[in-house]
């Protein structure tokens, strides 16, 4: 009698165990999803912002600004048209066009290639945080979906600057907002997938439980074994599309992220199946505290490069700005853009470029410090270095060009690397914020990249 009590008691406690681990692998497998969900989007706007900004760089900012209605058909008005047109005709987009600020704060817009119903020079243009954001300067995109009379979109907007660096123009570029949205929730079949086996396997499992005798009860773990193994090979699934390839990754690089993929052995010695059931779920709670942190300690880190990411610049430059009332601080602003990307990623495919922009942020880190650079943009780094004087960035730039050298002079690449630079010092008589030492950074880095292609095209 005894004995049968023990049994019963045991398959109570083993469900309710069961229970608990199918909870947690729940709870993983939504974690995982919304992981997977947020990184989506951030690579699906990412993607609208390069488009955005490699149409804003291509457009003469001195002729946007002057352009009036009456100048259609001029040359100024039909080669930014050109430029528009090429891409709306070669790039999966909706919409892209030129927006004007009015004084009033208002948007209009400017040049439309469109070929059907196209947005009139002058009309109205639906304003937005994203767009406000562009006016200052600042490349954004929309968060939420906003509607007008050609539809329903999420939005990217790049200003345009012209030669002093002022914001000349913008330009928005449209993507259907059904589209977007599908991209996003594509992801949900994984999660239903996911919950659907683990709720399938735990059934199937309890009910062997309830109609077997003790004897069936070693070879439920068993099954339960199998179902951790089973999830582990869904939240690989899942993690396969929130990291980069890390084929062309150094091991000692690439070891923490497959070892968060893979999981890690365990040797614990079982006495009985409570003991292996409480191991299961320690295993199964340990991979999800692996994930928690690794998201914790990567928020703020570039996927492909591993150096800071665009959320950790907002907020350096943010602190950085409240330093510059304390008398004597000192900084240098050094801002980099890869050469002939574009032309590697169409001609190459884009691993290839995403070894050169790997290998451009590694070479960056070790000159300038990984504590200093930002990937603020697909192929565009920014240095902040405190405490550094005009000297020694001069210094620090002549390692980077040795670093350079020495990387196309081996054999860890295809392609030649080019990296277009500038720098900037910050003095409280010429730069009131850090903007006015970035805009100056910036156009000393085109200035390069100019006399670099001057250059190539020589040769």
């Amino acid at each position: 009698m005894k004995d049968d009590k023990r049994i019963k008691s045991s398959k109570r406690n083993f469900i309710l165990a069961l229970i608990l681990l199918l909870l947690t692998n729940a709870i993983m497998a939504m974690s995982l999803s919304m992981i997977a969900k947020k990184n989506l989007r951030e690579q699906i706007e990412q993607r609208m912002l390069d488009i955005a900004n490699t149409a804003a760089y291509m457009l003469n900012g001195d002729e946007i600004k002057l352009l009036q209605k009456e100048d259609e058909g001029s040359e100024p008005y039909n080669k930014a048209l050109e430029t528009l047109r090429a891409f709306q005709d070669n790039i999966n987009l909706d919409y892209i066009y030129g927006i004007r600020q009015m004084d009033d704060g208002s948007f209009t817009f400017t040049i439309d290639p469109a070929v059907e119903d196209p947005g009139e020079f002058g009309s109205p243009i639906v304003s937005t945080e994203a767009l406000r954001n562009a006016a200052n300067g600042i490349p954004d995109v929309d968060k939420k979906a906003y509607t007008d009379e050609w539809g329903r979109f999420y939005s990217a907007y790049s200003p345009v600057f012209d030669s002093q660096g002022n914001v000349a123009g913008i330009v928005g570029v449209d993507f259907n907002a059904n589209w977007y949205e599908g991209k996003l929730n594509n992801n949900r079949v994984i999660s239903i997938i996911i919950l659907a086996s683990a709720l399938t396997v735990g059934i199937v499992l309890s009910f062997i439980i309830m109609s077997q005798n003790r004897k069936r009860f070693e070879s439920m773990l068993k099954d339960i074994d199998r179902l951790d193994i089973a999830t582990q090979r869904l939240n690989d699934s899942i993690m396969s599309t929130s990291i980069k390839k890390l084929d062309f990754l150094p091991e000692s690089e690439s070891g923490l992220l497959k070892t968060l993929a893979e999981g890690e052995k365990e040797n614990q010695s079982v006495r009985n199946e409570y003991n292996e059931l409480s191991s299961s779920l320690q295993s199964v709670c340990k991979k999800l505290d692996k994930y928690v942190n690794f998201i914790d300690s990567n928020m703020y880190n570039d996927e492909l490069t591993n150096t800071y990411n665009k959320a950790a610049y907002k907020k350096t430059i943010k602190a950085l700005d409240e330093k510059l009332d304390i008398d004597g601080h000192i900084f240098s602003v050094a801002f980099f853009d890869l050469n002939g990307l574009e032309s590697i990623n169409a001609h190459y495919g884009f691993e290839a470029g995403d070894v050169l922009m790997y290998n451009s942020g590694k070479i960056l880190k070790n000159v300038f410090g990984k504590e200093n650079v930002f990937r603020v943009a697909g192929d565009e780094f920014i240095a902040i270095m405190e405490n550094t004087n005009h000297a020694q960035m001069g210094l620090l730039f002549e390692q980077f060009d040795e670093e350079i050298k020495k990387f196309n002079d081996s054999d860890k690449s295809e392609h030649i690397l080019g990296i277009a630079k500038g720098y900037t010092t910050y003095t409280p008589e010429a730069h009131e914020n850090y903007r006015h030492v970035f805009i100056e950074a910036r156009k000393n880095m085109k200035h390069n990249k100019e006399l670099y292609y001057q250059s190539k095209n020589s040769l």
